[in-house]
């Protein structure tokens, strides 16, 4: 694992908890799309946790947060399809 993944694995389950699951899904190397599924999701955190995201990395970063067991809607499906688990 790379230092980027582990930096963004480590700051997802610190903000998130330790059950939260990470996968990158963009087929752009320039940019991030990141999903995270997790027990609890609030704006406040997927807020929090984009800024720490965008202080060491410094490319476009999408952030997307689903409940664990929700119907997956949109990018949150492709996600799901195509995404790799960090």
């Amino acid at each position: 694992m790379d230092a980027e993944a582990a930096f963004i694995k480590a700051t997802v389950e610190r903000i998130f908890g330790a059950d939260a699951v990470v996968r990158n899904f963009g087929s752009d190397p320039t940019r991030l799309d990141l999903h995270v599924e997790t027990n609890t999701t609030t704006r406040l955190e997927l807020d929090e946790c984009k800024g720490h995201l965008w202080c060491r990395i410094e490319r476009p970063i999408s952030l997307i947060a689903t409940k664990r067991g929700a119907r997956p809607h949109g990018t949150a499906k492709i996600a799901y399809r195509q995404g790799v688990i960090i």
